[in-house]
């Protein structure tokens, strides 16, 4: 007899192989009767856990596009679960999980659920409502939530300590004399960007740095329409910070440019302080200074995580959060 799978097990209980995986990685939301039956069932009939997985899908999620289709973000996590996989001797690829079309969604989910022997890291920048995250609460693959988490559904997680990480970036502008700062965003708030936002306040706060709301401006994620809104506000000729923290590069990028055109000198007149630490960082004059997101890192341990849950008996989800470092170019100055 051949090695016992997850879908033997389903048809000799009656239980659909999604309810079996969720028993197996132990996510809780099986009902007592229902894992007794599964766990008796996986011990008599001989189940094994496969050694490893022999591959690892990266699958970067497009709920709108609006945030991954403009960023080269993902390349660069990709190298990461590459690395990490060449070095376990696994298979890896990339391909783009489009849930723009709630029509469609279960059905891209199922293909790409349909791939024996993968483990699934998933980009989940997209993804901001819990109701998107329980998409996945039956898949049947291993799974690793990348750059996202869920609130109320018990995943593997692997991301960012954005709040930290924008506090430090803040304390960063103070202690280089700016006591008067502004914030510019994404208006569309994936669950990264609020985290921040709430990081650079804090620091205000616990400084006792007056905020000007006036100083606080959302725009569009793509280049070329945040900067076209970003000159519009500035037409108004507006009281400006002496520096200001952005969601990411991009938004900072166009920033600089709105105020170099406006006849604003960076630094010297207002200073900008970025996140993420993308490549364009440094072909903007004067350079940017940034966060660095680790995100080869981030990368290797969802590779690390699925084959914990494919190889550790006692293996649980958790939420793993990397801390960030600052990267001091030239966009910012002491005053």
């Amino acid at each position: 007899m051949g090695r016992v799978s997850i879908r033997d097990v389903a048809a000799e209980t009656g239980y659909s192989p999604a309810t079996v995986s969720n028993v197996l990685n132990k996510k809780g939301n099986v009902g007592a009767k229902a894992t007794g039956i599964i766990l008796e069932a996986l011990k008599t009939m001989g189940y094994r856990r496969a050694s490893q997985i022999d591959r690892v899908i990266f699958a970067v999620v497009r709920m709108t596009g609006r945030i991954v289709d403009d960023s080269p973000f993902h390349a660069v996590v990709y190298a990461g679960v590459e690395r990490a996989a060449r070095e376990l001797s696994l298979k890896a690829s990339m391909v783009t999980l489009d849930l723009t079309d709630p029509a469609t969604r279960k059905a891209a989910i199922a293909e790409l659920a349909d791939n024996p022997n993968a483990g699934v890291a998933l980009l989940a920048t997209e993804i901001v409502d819990d109701d998107d995250y329980a998409l996945f609460e039956d898949f049947p693959l291993p799974l690793v939530m990348v750059d996202g988490w869920s609130d109320r559904l018990p995943f593997d997680c692997v991301g960012t300590a954005n709040e930290s990480a924008a506090y430090r970036a803040t304390a960063y502008l103070a202690l280089m004399g700016h006591e008067r700062m502004g914030y510019v965003g994404s208006s569309v708030r994936i669950k990264n960007f609020p985290l921040r936002e709430r990081g650079f306040r804090r620091v205000l706060d616990d400084m006792r740095i007056p905020f000007d709301e006036h100083n606080r401006l959302l725009v569009d994620p793509s280049p070329e329409p945040a900067f076209a809104q970003i000159s519009t506000w500035l037409d108004g000729d507006p009281e400006l910070p002496t520096a200001f923290f952005c969601d990411n590069d991009i938004i900072a990028a166009s920033l600089v440019r709105a105020l170099q055109l406006h006849g604003y000198a960076v630094p010297e007149g207002v200073s900008v302080m970025g996140f993420d630490d993308e490549q364009l960082c440094q072909l903007v004059q004067p350079p940017l200074s940034t966060v660095h997101v680790p995100r080869h890192k981030m990368g290797a341990m969802a590779v690390h995580r699925l084959m914990e849950q494919t190889t550790a008996a006692d293996a649980a989800p958790c939420i793993a959060l990397l801390h960030t470092s600052l990267v001091h170019r030239q966009s910012v100055q002491r005053i």
